[in-house]
Order: C-alpha cells, then sequence, then structure tokens
C-alpha cells in the first residue's frame, strides 16, 4: 500500500494563518521548527520525516490559479525540487481550483504548461504508468468552462501532450465526497478516479453537539469510502481524515469557535485510522488503484486540526503510529 499526505503551504513569515489564537491557545500544534516552515531547510527536514515515517508522497495544495498567491506563499514544491531528500519522496500536485483560485480557459495553457514539466521530473507520482493530477473542485470546472465537454476536450489535450512526450498520458482525479451529482460530472469530463480531499463532515452535525468523539469519525470514514466506491464506476482514493478543528482559524465570517469540531485526536486515533484504510484497501482491491495508493489529510494542516508534522509537545509520537499501522497493511 502507498500512502502519500496533502501539504498545504501557507506557514510563511507573513502569513494569515498563523492566528494569535493558533499560537496561544493551541500552541500545543506547533511544529518543532517553529510556525514558519516554508523554507528550503525545513523542507528538507520534513520531507526527511515523512518518508522515514513511511510516507511514500507529498500531494502539494497548488494555487497557481491565482499568480500573485503562487508567487508569494506556494515555494514548498520548489524547495522539494532542490531537496537533497527528494528521492525518498514522490510528489503529485492538487489543484486548489476554488474560489479565488480558479482555473479558467484564460490561464488553463500557462498552468498546464507548468504541468507538463512537472510530469517530467522523476519523481513525479506516477498511477498506471501516468502522472497523477487532482483537482479539489469540479462545480468551479463546470463554471469555468462552460460544458462538460469544454473540460473533456481540454483534459484529452493535455493527455495528448502528455503522451507525446512518452508519459503515457494523464490520471485525473477528483475531489468530491457522496456527491451523485459531482460524479456524474467527474465521469462525463473524463476523470480516472474519485477521491476526497476530506471527509470531516461525516460525523459533524447540530444533533452530535459542537464537541464530538473522535471515535465517530473512525467509524464513519471507511462508510463513506464504500458508499463513494457503490456510486462510480472509476477506482477510488480513499482519503483518511485525521481531524477537524479549524477553531484558531476562528473569525466572523466562519464562526469556527460555534461550529462543531473533533475531540480525542491523538497517536493512537492516528494508528486506527490508518489500520481501518488498510483493511478497507484490502477488501475492495477491484475498486482502488493497482498500486493501492491512499491519500492523508493532512501532512501539516495544523490550523485545521489534522498534522502528521512532529510537534513541540507530542515530538514525533503521530509519525510513530502512522509507521507502525502503515507497516501492518499486506
Amino acid at each position: 500500500m502507498k500512502y502519500g499526505a496533502y501539504y498545504f503551504d501557507g506557514w510563511t513569515k507573513n502569513s494569515t494563518h498563523i492566528t494569535p489564537l493558533l499560537k496561544s491557545k493551541f500552541s500545543d500544534r506547533e511544529p518543532i521548527w517553529g510556525w514558519e516552515t516554508s523554507s528550503p531547510q525545513i523542507v528538507d527536514r520534513q520531507v526527511a520525516s515523512a518518508a522515514s515515517a513511511g510516507i511514500r508522497f507529498f500531494s502539494f495544495c497548488w494555487y497557481a490559479g491565482n499568480p500573485s498567491y503562487l508567487e508569494n506563499r506556494d515555494n514548498a514544491l520548489a524547495y522539494y525540487l532542490q531537496s537533497p531528500h527528494k528521492k525518498s519522496l514522490e510528489f503529485c500536485l492538487l489543484i486548489a481550483n476554488h474560489e479565488g483560485h480558479l482555473i479558467t480557459p484564460d490561464n488553463w495553457d500557462k498552468c498546464s504548461q507548468v504541468w507538463i514539466k512537472l510530469f517530467q521530473e522523476p519523481t513525479y507520482l506516477k498511477t498506471n504508468g501516468k502522472p497523477l493530477l487532482i483537482f479539489f473542485s469540479v462545480g468551479s470546472l463546470l463554471k469555468s468552462f462552460g460544458s462538460v465537454q469544454n473540460v473533456k476536450v481540454k483534459f484529452d489535450k493535455l493527455r495528448q501532450r502528455a503522451d507525446s512526450l512518452h508519459l503515457k498520458g494523464v490520471n485525473f482525479a477528483l475531489c468530491t465526497s457522496l456527491s451523485k451529482k459531482d460524479i456524474d460530472l467527474a465521469e462525463g469530463m473524463g476523470f480516472d478516479v474519485i477521491t476526497q480531499y476530506n471527509n470531516h463532515f461525516i460525523a459533524l452535525s447540530e444533533t452530535n453537539g459542537q464537541k464530538v468523539d473522535i471515535e465517530k469519525l473512525l467509524e464513519d470514514e471507511p462508510k463513506l469510502w464504500t458508499s463513494i466506491k457503490n456510486t462510480t464506476r472509476l477506482p477510488v482514493i480513499p482519503t483518511v481524515t485525521l481531524n477537524w478543528d479549524p477553531r484558531p482559524w476562528a473569525n466572523s465570517f466562519n464562526k469556527y469557535d460555534t461550529k462543531p469540531y473533533y475531540t480525542g485526536f491523538s497517536s493512537q486515533s492516528v494508528f486506527r485510522a490508518i489500520l481501518n484504510c488498510n483493511r478497507w484497501l484490502s477488501e475492495n482491491k477491484d475498486n482502488t488503484l493497482q498500486e493501492k495508493i491512499a491519500l492523508i489529510y493532512a501532512w501539516n494542516e495544523n490550523g485545521e486540526g489534522a498534522y502528521l508534522t512532529p510537534t513541540k509537545q507530542d515530538g514525533n509520537k503521530k509519525l510513530k503510529a502512522l509507521k507502525r499501522a502503515i507497516a501492518q497493511a499486506d
């Protein structure tokens, strides 16, 4: 089995993500390297830490639909490509094509040129011999390009370009949950794989109260993967949602301080979540990729409470638990 983790590069000197609340009330989440982790030296250490714990690739959140964001924050990928440790860890892209970072007909060609160049990197992740490219939103693609067919044409042209470079095409993956509408759109557009960014919502509801035991997440997530599998003809990459508690980012708009979150996130919950995924992959071989790939949300979503990064308070406990669980995979 091949586990990868989503990597969010929002941890820079002037980042609005490093809130006063995160640094005070939630200081237990602070990585051993400090809050500012987007530097060549610290990316080196993160790559080495992830690889030693059994993670096989990072899926970098890629925001270049907005060039100004790319210039200011989306630097971890560049640091990774320069890292002496990169051979120990593959990578792919999660195209964060949500509001503020849309992929459109105006920037598609520019973005796809960058993707093609990255596909040729020796450590770019291949599934069935093809580079894996993950999109965050199908709805924004439909809105930006106007029709399912217009998106399909763009996908086919990118596949042809990759094939002309002996890359065997492209495997397009979509992040979506149990939405028949989105899955139907994905199949029509020519997506090859269904996955998710996270599934935090599945056990969070007003009826469960604001504080929800993470046991409920551990219980419900494998059921969701199965429901998604039963809704699509495409293979599924299950995503393990480690946690959801974004209270450090609360403001008057998102009201995270009043919304439900999970309690009980720990090295033990990480261990059990990965065991659940091991089991699901073993039981659903015909509905997954031949490489038996799974994703983890996330390597460093510290602000949202889902992270594997070693911390000043707990050290490497979560990574050690991850490594033990991966070692038990078939």
